[in-house]
């Protein structure tokens, strides 16, 4: 096998620092989007804000968020909210070579 068809890992390299959650509201729902992907459809915001939450302590345990708004659009009831999680980088990661 050629070096050139080996295929490294690269997941932990990958790992991202921040983590964007969206919470699209109108008359028909609650859509919660977590980095792009749709996390679900709730009938009240505070019920996609806890499921939001929820997703945050998995990745970070002592995680917290705060929602803000971030668009409205006023010829309609369209409102999305948006929190950023950030993920601190362990020690051995923020003193690697790369980053010099």
């Amino acid at each position: 096998m050629s070096s050139s068809s080996v295929r490294w890992p690269t997941e932990i390299f990958n790992m991202p620092t921040s983590h964007i959650f969206l919470i699209d509201s109108d008359s028909s729902g609650h859509r919660l989007i977590v980095d792009g992907n749709g996390a679900g459809t709730f009938a009240s915001r505070s019920a996609a804000e806890a499921m939001a939450a929820y997703i945050a302590q998995c990745i970070l345990p002592t995680a917290t968020l705060k929602f803000e708004l971030a668009f409205k659009w006023t010829l309609s009831d369209l409102e999305t909210r948006a929190a950023t999680l950030e993920v601190p980088q362990p020690v051995h990661m923020e003193n690697s070579y790369v980053d010099r």
